[in-house]
């Protein structure tokens, strides 16, 4: 295993380190990470959805995005500056990838589906907690949806402009909220227990 940090200029005038991990030098499959506005990849997640990665046999890339390695706020004003970062920062290695999967959480949902669409290759996704306009990208892209029915960002009404079908699949989790958790720590470690089984299942396929 080899971990090289991709030092990638910025936007905010300031070098994002993309984390990447490669198992073995020929390896032909990749994940991304893209995390939420204020949700980094080191959170529950994205961290055990990376790790679940790598224990299914792919590299891994895990991105921050520029407002996040300037330590500010993002404007959503700015979202097209961190869809161009983001696509910088992946466009550097995936070339010798053919099997790819996104993850993504939160506004990382939109930022994956516009990189997805500024590349040229079959990409599969994981879409977790998304956010209104995401729906697009879902319904767009073929991938999973995972969300909690005390989301207070993303509810049923929602999840139901979605076209369901063998390549596009929803997963509601009871009681949690927009982090995937829930005011019980006990409860929020079984949620996390039954995404990592999700994950894998997903990577397997």
């Amino acid at each position: 295993m080899k971990l090289e940090i991709l030092n990638v200029p910025s936007y905010w005038k300031t070098e994002m380190k993309q984390k990447y991990i490669q198992l073995y030098e020929e390896n032909s499959k990749l994940v991304v990470l893209f995390p939420g506005k204020n949700y980094p990849c080191d959170k529950p997640i994205l961290h055990f959805s990376g790790t679940s990665a790598l224990q299914s046999g792919f590299d891994l890339l895990v991105l921050e995005y520029g407002y996040q390695a300037a330590r500010t706020n993002l404007d959503v004003n700015e979202l097209q500056r961190v869809i161009e970062d983001s696509h910088e920062s992946v466009q550097r290695i995936i070339s010798k990838y053919s099997q790819v999967v996104f993850i993504s959480k939160s506004i990382g949902t939109i930022v994956a589906g516009e990189v997805h669409g500024k590349l040229e290759i079959p990409i599969k996704h994981l879409f977790l907690t998304p956010i209104k306009d995401t729906i697009y990208y879902i319904n767009k892209f073929n991938g999973l949806v995972v969300y909690g029915t005390k989301d207070e960002v993303f509810n049923d009404q929602l999840a139901n402009q979605i076209n369901i079908d063998k390549d596009r699949k929803v997963i509601e989790i009871p009681n949690a909220n927009h982090a995937l958790e829930t005011n019980s720590v006990e409860e929020s470690i079984e949620i996390l227990s039954k995404l990592v089984r999700i994950y894998m299942e997903f990577l397997s396929k």
